[in-house]
């Protein structure tokens, strides 16, 4: 009974089924009745295919106590039970942070735990079955489904039989099988990418055919499969997995098959490792440790390759904990061995191959040379490659490709992609005629087990920082996972092991350490340390046991568990181990592993149970991918959480949190056109071209590669003699035309497939060109042996031509960096970094662990004065730096910055490490200025005339290199504000810091010579009445008040940015509840708040919004008391008082307009730019988000025009605005129509609207309706089919309501309102708290945040009709709305602003100021065509409508339109659809007559 996983998977999701309905709406202190369970029991005992024999429901109780899936509550009588997620989760809001606070020996004081800051605000679950394919098909079938393949033969049969065993097979994978083997038969270029979620099998759907066809080969040697990744530690992982299948299937071969590993770090010979100074193979007793592999049989094992092996020639690894053994001949282990013996199946990384394309040693292993190439590609994790790096990938694979001329099948294996076909197409190059797609049906799959995801918010009034909840939830979540060996039950449900995720080097080494110390100080290796493991605090020994696990401070499960929590407080603390790129590999004991980007692809280790993400996720795909670790094995229950602040994304992604767990990720498309990437990689093909040029057999100086980098040493003769040959060549392609130019042209269409008039851009359009920049830049380093006569900083970068060709196929272009200086020995290369991102890092008074992963005391900062000095002399913390003459930077407030100010380029900059007394929390922001130069006129373009942007836009103009008119954009920090913290001091200091060089004001900066585009604007007309009507609207008083508080100069100087978000929250959340009755109008509340009354209700309101319901014991205040008291302490403060009065007006002014005239000029020309953004974004699809980046330069005066910047952010041009003035010169209408699309409501106002809808046809109108029924059906669902069906009829229901429901729409609902245990209540619940959001912000007259309507129901203040929730539950119903979400879109990377000065957007109001009162017309009248020529005729534009529901109307109007003429004099022309779109529940669309000439 013990091992029948997928019965006790069943019986907890059964027990989890009675939980969840309570836990989805944040009631944790809920438990199970025995009877309950024993039912439960039984009725699963009675429904499962396959019950355990002889047991009764009292024998299962006891195996689910035993291994900890279900907890028995201590002391409870009648018992209570909860499982083992329900229980860790009540244990999570219980979370505080605490210290031990007596001494050893002594009881701790009474209550003791109340002192301890409360961390978790709240949560959002989603809870959901895992699906996997259906494993139905018997060996036998499928293999007589093999037996029919061409080529299919006994040998094949014998290792398909070995790989299957006694197994079923899913469907996909026998189409897999035949696919790819069939492929291989054929003998054609083929593709096949395949398709499914984790653990569902898609290596044996890759392994099968593949083995099957390697024991089918006729000759003996040669490589016949390339598996190709795109980062090492996925390559070391998938080896392991190879291995271990080769060697269940050896006695299937004819001979047994041989496999290797080639990437940077394989041995080039054995005697590499007799001079004794390899730091990759670990010297281990007699031999040494290899690297890259661990036992494929006990899985964590060190295999050792044995030094009298070694001296033999032998290749035999054994394994130092099983003694199992990887034979002779089976695993090569060096270059020159695969060479002699090449293997069947070799393991590379992109890189290996891009880079090794001319080498006379290598290039015949990976196919680029030689008669026996590889037939197979395998390409594993395919949806890793994207942006111009998966490009490049792409463009690798194409010149492979065209070198290997032979057929090629190429496999790739992939969690689900959208339009993979497509995109697999785009990888390989082959046409999409060629490539096959095959994934599991959604009739194919089957629920089995589940998967749980928990959003944590953060407390935001505790003072603690989010990095301690991360850490104290991984120190929980750490031990809800089962300790190695706890049994096969818990062990396979659950796992050992978790992968802790952040996105920034800095914070993964603040974690590892504070994580290290928290788990007893261990150190670095692991080993145990003599600090407290603070999770001994809660171990159920403790005194006051009773009241702790009460108050969640007793973690009673977690030793059940066997996590055991000693009350001496010396546990056995968890291992906790880090990987990022500063030290790559995991270290298999590990129980915690803290990780970067380096792990969320590839590493599978079926032991990882959990993953937890620190703050939101940039991108929804990397995150699907990090979540993938965990839950490996099928049948498995994975654990996600992610821990989030209550600012900036964090609070949205909160807020919006169905997009987490639920995302769409859009399909995926490669920049493979990019120019930037061509040249790029036209460079590279201009080197394979060399490479066969140079073709002599033995030598490895014919590799133009090695020959174009700079000699470390003496210039060997043969060295010399290549290089004169090499030069010889190059020469000739300069200075003749004919037989080499002809030859270089047909290889660069050939290998990259681009057109004959793309290869001569290649060749000759500056930048970056192959005959203007890389031959002769070639050349002249070879002519001169590396010693130029002027500076010429590429001769001596240790890399290959590195102005044309990217140092690794995923690094950018010769990024102008920086060197840093270290208050340490790092013991490895000079720290450096891009000069942009080195000016964020090195800031005044900013404390950083980035550089300290190697000892716990290594932090550095740049130093802040000392005293009242607030000036930094340069020359004392960059040694090296190159004047760039004086800036003048735009939008900075000249009584700051001088308008002349000399800046310098630094080269290096010494950090120091800071002082012990100053915290780790001290912050510097640098201050910024941007100035944008050209020494020629940018080209100005046309703007459509008759068009309405005529009028709105005075000019666009475009500025790059081909046409000679590149800008210059040049980036100032003259200095920082700092909060600096110091130990034991309460509250930070805040300081201003200014730049100085002898003497004198001075900055930072660096420039680019970029192409870009200029837009300039007209001012926003503050006298339309459109604008002015929006201006007094309930949207943009909201927005003018908190900006009016964040920007406050005065509020500024006595408050810092969150404490100012505070004081506006609390204000806004007290103005509301006293409007709430109606008694007193609007502005008759602000004078009641104007003495700062708000305040009174100040820790209220906090307590409320933030949960803070824990008892206050009289050792220790709640833990909100201290931010209570230092904003009820600014509030008494005359000048605070006074600045949120004057914002306050801002809500009820009549003369709103005027007061805010500046900021609604801001508002227009922001919004506008990030529109022309998007535009740009949208307009060149191989563009990626960072590679364009924009800037507004204020006009000066009211009356005139501002200037939108957009540029590349990449020397020399990225080619995205070649693109974009070849996109523009085409149709410049269809630019400004992506401008407007960019402007118009995004998917959260439509979620908002279709939901509203929805909600108020099934509450009000059809209560018994096809909808509502659909509803419930989903509602009581049991299994997947049920839950398709039901969800087919909602959205058949849903579509004649209000037109199809998007994704975004259908994941909103479930999460929100069709959680377990919902109901129609919950319906009514939602509509009455929209109508009642709606109505009250109808009565103040400004918006109101949706944490005020949570805190005003969940205070009793608002009536539900009778319905109560508390504040998190009213959350956590509402979908995002309001300022935040509308104007989400429009949100774009700007790194180079003051974050007290961000751009500011408003959506609605560039929509006020271009609303051009056009006609509108609805389609569904009878009739309307002839409506429609007369009126587009008059106004040359009308705007076509109808509702949202009845969109087969607007889409048949849509079809007519071109039908439909207007005679204009003796011409007769006809309008053109600009767009269709929704606003609220109308659909839309602008039709223009095209008048004029483009």
């Amino acid at each position: 009974m013990g091992n029948d996983l997928r019965f006790f998977g069943q019986l907890l999701n059964d027990l989890e089924d009675l939980e969840l309905p309570l836990l989805s709406w944040g009631l944790t202190d809920s438990a199970l009745a025995e009877k309950e369970v024993l039912e439960t029991i039984d009725t699963t005992l009675d429904t499962y295919p396959v019950p355990p024999e002889d047991t009764s429901a009292e024998d299962v109780l006891r195996v689910l106590l035993k291994q900890a899936l279900l907890f028995k509550e201590p002391g409870s009588s009648p018992a209570r039970y909860r499982s083992r997620f329900a229980e860790t989760l009540r244990l999570t809001i219980g979370l505080r942070q605490l210290f031990p606070t007596w001494r050893f020996g002594e009881d701790p004081p009474q209550d003791w735990w109340h002192s301890g800051k409360r961390l978790i605000a709240d949560y959002r679950l989603h809870a959901v079955p895992r699906k996997y394919p259906k494993r139905d098909i018997p060996a036998e079938e499928a293999l007589r489904t093999f037996s029919e393949l061409p080529g299919w033969g006994e040998r094949s049969t014998r290792v398909a039989v070995q790989q299957i065993g006694a197994r079923e097979l899913s469907r996909f994978q026998v189409e897999a099988t035949r696919s790819i083997f069939g492929s291989l038969s054929r003998g054609k270029n083929h593709g096949v990418i395949v398709g499914a979620g984790t653990g569902s099998g898609k290596t044996l759907a890759f392994y099968l055919p593949a083995l099957a066809a390697m024991a089918s080969r006729n000759h003996n040697r040669g490589v016949h499969t390339l598996a190709l990744y795109p980062r090492i530690e996925l390559l070391r992982d998938q080896l392991r997995e190879a291995v271990s299948t080769a060697w269940d299937t050896e006695s299937a071969f004819p001979r047994p098959l041989r496999i290797a590993a080639l990437y940077g770090n394989t041995l080039n010979d054995a005697k590499e490792l007799e001079r004794k100074n390899n730091k990759h193979w670990r010297r281990e007793r007699e031999g040494d440790v290899c690297p890259y592999l661990t036992c494929p049989q006990c899985d964590t094992g060190e295999l050792l390759w044995f030094d009298r092996d070694r001296s033999r020639g032998v290749e035999r690894l054994i394994c130092l904990e099983c003694a199992a053994q990887i034979p002779e001949g089976r695993l090569a282990l060096t270059r020159k061995s695969m060479r002699e013996s090449p293997p069947d199946l070799l393991f590379t990384t992109t890189e290996m191959l891009n880079r090794h394309s001319a080498n006379p040693y290598l290039s015949g292993l990976l196919g680029w040379t030689g008669r026996q190439n590889p037939s197979l590609v395998l390409l594993d994790e395919v949806h890793t490659y994207s942006g111009p790096q998966g490009a490049q990938a792409a463009l690798l694979l194409r010149r492979w490709r065209y070198a290997v001329r032979s057929p090629v099948t190429f496999v790739g294996l992939s969690a689900t992609l959208k339009d993979a076909g497509r995109f697999f197409s785009q990888l390989t190059g082959l046409p999409l005629t060629s490539i096959d797609h095959i994934e599991p049906t959604p009739d194919c799959l089957e629920e089995e087990s589940r998967e749980y995801a928990l959003a944590l918010r953060g407390d935001p009034v505790s003072g603690t920082s989010l990095l301690s909840a991360s850490i104290q939830t991984a120190m929980l979540f750490g031990r809800f996972l089962d300790p190695k060996g706890n049994g096969p039950v818990a062990e396979s449900l659950f796992g050992n092991t978790g992968f802790l995720f952040t996105d920034d080097l800095d914070v993964t080494n603040r974690f590892y350490d504070d994580l290290r110390d928290a788990e007893g100080g261990q150190s670095r290796s692991g080993r145990a340390g003599r600090k407290a493991v603070l999770a001994s605090l809660r171990s159920p020994d403790l005194p006051q046991n009773r009241n702790r696990y009460r108050d969640g401070q007793s973690w009673d499960l977690m030793d059940k568990i066997g996590h055991y929590l000693d009350s001496g407080l010396r546990s056995q603390a968890l291992m906790i181990g880090r990987t990022s790129s500063q030290d790559a590999g995991v270290r298999p004991e590990s129980d915690l592993t803290v990780a970067t980007a380096s792990l969320e692809v590839g590493f599978n280790d079926p032991r990882v149970g959990l993953v937890l993400q620190h703050k939101a996720p940039y991108d929804d795909a990397a995150f699907i991918q990090r979540r993938g670790r965990a839950g490996r094995r099928r049948g498995s229950r994975p654990v996600t959480v992610i821990t989030l602040s209550d600012f900036g994304r964090d609070r949205l992604a909160y807020q919006g949190y169905e997009t987490l767990f639920a995302p769409e990720v859009p399909a995926r498309s490669l920049p493979v056109g990019n120019r930037y990437v061509l040249k790029i990689q036209a460079a590279q093909a201009f080197l394979d071209w060399l490479g066969q040029c140079l073709r002599v057999q033995g030598s490895r100086w014919d590799d133009p590669r090695i020959l174009l980098t700079e000699p470390s040493g003496r210039n060997l003769p043969k060295r010399k003699e290549a290089s004169s040959h090499l030069a010889s060549v190059i020469r000739e392609l300069l200075e003749r035309e004919g037989r080499l130019r002809d030859s270089l042209a047909r290889h660069l269409e050939k290998a990259l497939q681009v057109s004959t008039d793309e290869v001569q851009v290649l060749l000759w359009e500056q930048p970056r060109s192959l005959m203007l920049g890389v031959a002769p830049t070639a050349l002249r380093r070879l002519e001169s042996e590396w010693t130029p006569l002027r500076n010429d900083p590429g001769a001596n970068s240790k890399a290959v031509l590195p102005e044309f060709v990217t140092r690794t196929l995923f690094a950018p272009l010769n990024v102008p960096e920086v060197q840093f200086d270290l208050p340490f020995d790092s013991g490895s290369e000079p720290e450096t970094m891009p000069v942009a991102k080195a000016l964020r890092e090195a800031v005044p008074g900013r404390v950083s662990r980035r550089y300290g992963y190697q000892r716990d005391e290594h932090r550095t900062w740049l130093p802040v004065p000392e005293g009242d000095n607030d000036i930094l002399e340069l020359k004392d913390v960059v040694p090296e730096a190159a004047g760039q003459g004086r800036w003048c930077p735009h939008n900075v407030d000249p009584d700051a910055v001088p308008e002349n100010m000399e800046v310098f380029r630094p080269f290096r900059i010494a950090l120091q490490a800071p002082p012990t007394e100053i915290n780790d929390r001290s912050q510097g922001r640098p201050l910024w200025g941007t100035e944008i130069t050209s020494d020629n006129p940018p080209s100005e373009a046309d703007v459509p005339d008759p068009s309405p942007w005529r009028n709105r836009i005075h000019s666009l103009s475009f500025a790059t290199h081909a046409a000679g008119n590149p800008i210059e954009v040049r980036r100032m920090t003259y200095g920082a504000d700092c909060e600096i913290s110091r130990q034991g001091q309460h509250g930070p200091e805040r300081r201003t810091i200014r730049y100085s060089y002898n003497h004198a004001p001075a900055a930072l900066g660096f420039s680019l010579g970029v192409d870009g585009m200029s837009v300039r604007v007209a001012p926003l007309d503050l006298s339309d009445a459109s604008v002015r009507s929006y201006l007094a609207s309930s949207q943009w008083r909201s927005k003018a008040f908190f900006r009016a508080v964040a920007e406050d100069i005065e509020l500024s100087e006595a408050t810092n940015t969150f404490q100012r978000g505070w004081l506006a929250l609390i204000y806004i959340t007290a103005f509301s509840l006293e409007g709430l009755d109606g008694t007193r109008t609007p502005e008759q509340t602000r004078a009641f708040l104007a003495d700062g009354s708000w305040r009174s209700r100040l820790a209220e309101i906090l307590k409320v919004l933030y949960r803070e319901d824990a008892p206050v014991s009289p050792q220790g205040s709640a833990a909100t008391d201290r931010l209570i008291e230092t904003l009820t302490d600014l509030s008494r403060a005359p000048a605070v008082a006074a600045a949120l009065d004057r914002a306050g007006q801002l809500l009820v002014a009549d003369d709103v307009a005027e007061r805010t005239a500046n900021l609604a000029r801001r508002a227009y020309r922001d919004t506008l730019a990030s529109a022309v953004l998007d535009a740009v974004l949208r307009a060149c699809p191989d563009a990626q988000d960072n590679d364009v980046i924009v800037d507004v330069v204020e006009g000066g005066r009211p009356d005139n025009p501002d200037t939108i910047w957009i540029s590349e952010t990449s020397v020399g041009g990225l080619g995205i605005m070649e693109s974009l003035v070849r996109f523009y010169s085409e149709d410049p209408r269809r630019f400004w129509s992506l401008v407007e699309a960019a402007l118009q409501p995004n998917e959260y106002e439509y979620v908002d609207s279709t939901l509203t809808r929805l909600l108020k046809h099934v509450v009000e109108e059809e209560p018994s309706g096809p909808a509502s029924a659909a509803m419930a059906e989903l509602r009581q669902a049991h299994s997947a089919t049920d839950s398709d069906r039901a969800l087919e009829r909602l959205r058949g229901a849903w579509a004649e309501l209000d037109g199809p429901p998007r994704h975004s729409a259908v994941a909103s609902l479930s999460t929100r309102l069709l959680r377990p245990g919902s109901g129609a209540d919950l319906d009514a619940t939602a509509l009455s708290l929209v109508e009642v959001w709606d109505g009250l912000q109808q009565r103040l007259g400004f918006e109101v945040d949706a944490r005020v309507i949570a805190y005003a129901v969940g205070s009793g203040k608002l009536d539900l009709g009778g319905r109560s929730l508390t504040a998190d539950q009213a959350f956590s119903v509402l979908w995002p709305r309001g300022e935040q979400a509308r104007n989400h879109h429009l949100r774009q990377y700007q790194p180079f602003l003051s974050m007290d000065r961000p751009m500011v957007l408003d959506r609605l109001l560039v929509e006020s100021a271009h609303d051009e009162h056009l006609p509108r017309l609805d389609v569904t009248e009878p009739g309307w065509e002839a409506v429609y020529q007369e009126i587009i005729a008059k106004f040359g534009a009308v705007d076509l409508v109808c509702p949202s529901h009845d969109r087969r109307a607007l889409s048949n109007a849509v079809a007519r339109v071109p039908a439909l003429y207007v005679d204009r004099d003796v011409i007769r022309i006809y309008g053109e659809v600009g767009g269709i779109t929704r606003h609220g529940e109308e659909l839309r669309a602008r039709v223009e007559l095209q008048e004029a000439e483009q």
